[in-house]
């Protein structure tokens, strides 16, 4: 804290970091034909105005803005200070500082020089600086293709010390969210085979690449010896995620089955981007393209919104997650935008909108694509169960036989346990069809199902084989138990009505064996061979098949 420090007319800094934007003086050189010396004549003259609104963003201008500060140290020794402009994607940021009336330093922070040639190898552009006794000048010139935002901070340099490493706790938390949900969606695509899974991922990532370039980050890591690269790629990357922004839309909305129209159009919509990236391209105007590019994305920002409320009118259950999250993504794009066109109040959680918006809209995505996975792999589970049960009957079909019986097989077949089969089978069915129509019939084959269901063993598994046809299959039974059984289930229906006027009676063809000594299907061969002899022999009988004796009975 060094309290002898003053801006302008001794008016008293705190030196702990401050933004300073209220002490400049500024004046626009549309022309660009200023010097510095010229500027810091004009200052001396009173042309340029101070900035008492704490103007921070002057927006899109070919204009250069000069601008000055001065300091006064009425201590008797120097004072170390660091001025930092808040901003990576300005293109020249020319500071001077004058001592008295003679020029003491020059320093150029903007990208379009390479970055290892900063003194200090920091993020955002910013200098050091021992402030002599008396008044220093700083004059800065600001020059960009890009929206003339320039914060500037000065301070000591703990103070900025400790406001940098903030700013890296903030993009790390930012960057480690949006990594952890690229990973995350992409391992969901990567088992569920889903376009939208993919198109999210990349939706992610372009959004991640670009606030990565556009933030400094890369400039500052990435590519410091390459000015020519750090100026192209904030268009180009910009356009890259107004790309996947609408592709992913398209796809995770299902515009195709809910808005069929709109889908049709799809190929002028993807054909306009095609357009406007090459006219971008052939004209080669930076400014242009960041332009260009800002008013598109407006507009589809709000096409986003208006295409999930009519998806969800049309009763698309994403679009109930996706209108509210693209709205908070709207609104933090929507405060970054104003703040830095100057229309609202500079701070940095302000400028930093898109960041806190875009993390909430994806982080919202996100659990729409969670929940949508999860009712999508209840439903496979559903049909996978529903495709292994007769839907008339309830029972387990023909589907469900290598599923429930072989792993009891094979299990008997270790312990050398007897296994038995019953393949049961209707008689004169189709009679009943004919005489009663079908409707009848099906209410026989469900009581039929009920009533052999109601008189097995829980571990006893029962199928519908075929039309009239019934497999039980018993394990841990020897033939001589699965016989009785046939039998009182044979009885049962001889004996009752399934209902006041259909009749039915049940021919039962039965095999036994011991799992280690004949193989399933063998066993079913036998079984259908001793139902075949009970239906050639009169129906409503049992016929036995013992595989150790081969013979029926």
């Amino acid at each position: 804290m060094f309290s002898s420090v003053s801006v302008a007319k001794s008016i008293p800094l705190n030196t702990q970091i401050a933004l300073v934007n209220s002490e400049l003086f500024i004046l626009k050189d549309p022309k660009l034909l200023l010097d510095v010396d010229d500027a810091f004549a004009r200052f001396r003259l009173g042309d340029f105005v101070k900035n008492h609104d704490n103007k921070v963003s002057f927006g899109f201008t070919n204009s250069a803005v000069w601008a000055v500060l001065p300091i006064k140290n009425t201590s008797d020794s120097s004072v170390p200070l660091i001025l930092k402009v808040d901003n990576a994607w300005l293109d020249e940021i020319d500071v001077f500082f004058y001592e008295q009336s003679i020029l003491a330093k020059t320093v150029m922070l903007g990208d379009t020089s390479a970055f290892s040639s900063r003194e200090r190898q920091k993020r955002m552009p910013s200098v050091a600086y021992q402030f002599k006794p008396g008044t220093t000048y700083i004059v800065m010139r600001l020059k960009s293709d890009d929206p003339m935002t320039f914060p500037v901070y000065i301070g000591d340099v703990e103070s900025v010390e400790e406001f940098d490493q903030q700013n890296g706790y903030f993009y790390g938390a930012l960057y480690g969210a949006l990594i952890i949900l690229l990973i995350y969606n992409l391992a969901l695509y990567a088992y569920s085979k889903e376009l939208r899974y993919f198109l999210y991922s990349f939706y992610l990532f372009s959004f991640t690449a670009f606030n990565f370039m556009y933030t400094g980050h890369g400039f500052w890591l990435l590519w410091p010896t390459e000015p020519a690269l750090q100026q192209w790629l904030m268009p180009l990357l910009m356009f890259v995620y107004l790309c996947s922004g609408v592709m992913f839309t398209i796809e995770y909305l299902q515009v195709e089955k809910y808005l069929p129209k709109l889908y049709s159009y799809r190929p002028f919509i993807y054909g306009f981007l095609a357009i406007v990236g090459c006219l971008i391209v052939i004209v080669g105007s930076k400014s242009l393209a960041v332009m260009a590019q800002l008013i598109i994305l407006s507009t589809v920002t709000v096409w986003m919104l208006v295409i999930g409320y009519y998806s969800l009118k049309s009763g698309n259950p994403l679009a109930k997650f996706f209108v509210p999250a693209v709205l908070l993504g709207t609104t933090g794009s929507f405060v970054s935008s104003m703040t830095t066109w100057g229309l609202f109040p500079y701070t940095q959680w302000a400028f930093r909108g898109i960041e806190i918006g875009m993390l909430l809209e994806m982080s919202l995505l996100s659990v729409s694509f969670a929940f949508n996975f999860k009712v999508a792999y209840d439903a496979k589970l559903t049909a996978e169960h529903y495709a292994r049960i007769d839907p008339l009957t309830s029972l387990y079909n023909r589907r469900a036989l290598k599923e429930l019986v072989y792993p009891v097989w094979n299990l008997g077949s270790r312990q050398q346990t007897s296994m038995s089969i019953l393949l049961i089978d209707l008689d004169w069915f189709k009679r009943i069809n004919d005489e009663f129509g079908h409707i009848v019939g099906d209410d026989v084959l469900k009581h039929v199902a009920h009533a052999l269901k109601s008189r097995l063993r829980a571990s006893d598994i029962i199928l519908r084989w075929g039309g009239e046809e019934f497999l039980v299959f018993l394990p841990d039974t020897d033939v001589l138990q699965a016989r009785a059984l046939a039998e009182k289930m044979r009885c049962y229906f001889d004996e009752n009505n399934v209902n006041d006027f259909a009749k039915v009676t049940i021919s039962v063809g039965v095999a036994s064996g011991v799992a280690n000594k004949v193989s399933f299907d063998d066993l079913l061969k036998l079984a259908d061979a001793s139902l075949y002899k009970a239906k050639k022999c009169g129906r409503n009988q049992v016929v036995i098949v013992d595989e150790l004796s081969q013979e029926l009975v």
